[in-house]
């Protein structure tokens, strides 16, 4: 069993920084066949977990202080590009969950349309393409009401892709469990972007 850190059952501490952190807040890794560590970003794999603050630079010092074997009490066999593959994971992650919010008619895509759905309330996030123009965008934020996330992870090929066309600049998520599972994702993304930043954060 994971041990909890106080009272709160969704709180974990950071086997680096030992932070007591929310479990969104954090990547969660477990020990598989031949002693190697495997990142559980669902958090759903068997076993003991180890968790990590998300962010890029403190999985580096997991890595190169073994912190994964102290947490364990056991070998364990780390990845020397073990940031690396978990930023593609965390890439691939906000794709899937936009392509099931597509199926899902969950998404406003295009200037107008998210436009429309952030001004009327009917949108929790806003995604954009981390290389549209500087003016769409700060016009996009400047109708978002509070407490709207505004992120720009992904280029607008794959954004666009993610969604079933060539290219998007402007996505906004109706709110919903999706809308929750892409911000958490979102999140975990940018502690692991190559600049420390891909996106925004609140309106």
């Amino acid at each position: 069993e994971e041990a909890q850190v106080g009272a709160e059952a969704s709180l974990r501490r950071c086997i680096v920084t030992r932070e007591a952190l929310e479990k969104d807040q954090l990547l969660r890794f477990v020990l598989g066949p031949e002693d190697l560590v495997f990142p559980d970003l669902a958090g759903k794999l068997p076993g003991r977990g180890a968790w990590v603050k998300a962010e890029r630079a403190v999985l580096e010092q997991a890595v190169k202080k073994n912190a994964f074997a102290k947490a364990f009490q056991a070998p364990a066999k780390v990845a020397p590009d073990l940031a690396e593959r978990v930023g593609r994971l965390l890439d691939q992650q906000i794709l899937d969950l936009l392509g099931l919010a597509r199926r899902s008619g969950l998404l406003a895509t295009g200037f107008e349309k998210a436009d429309a759905a952030l001004r009327t309330g009917r949108a929790v996030l806003l995604i954009e393409a981390k290389d549209a123009g500087k003016e769409g965008r700060t016009k996009l934020a400047r109708h978002t009401l509070p407490g709207v996330e505004i992120w720009a992870p992904l280029t607008a090929d794959l954004l666009g892709r993610a969604i079933g066309r060539d290219h998007a600049v402007h996505v906004a998520v109706s709110p919903g469990g999706l809308a929750e599972r892409l911000k958490i994702a979102l999140r975990r993304q940018n502690g692991f972007s190559k600049d420390g930043l891909s996106g925004g954060g609140h309106s």
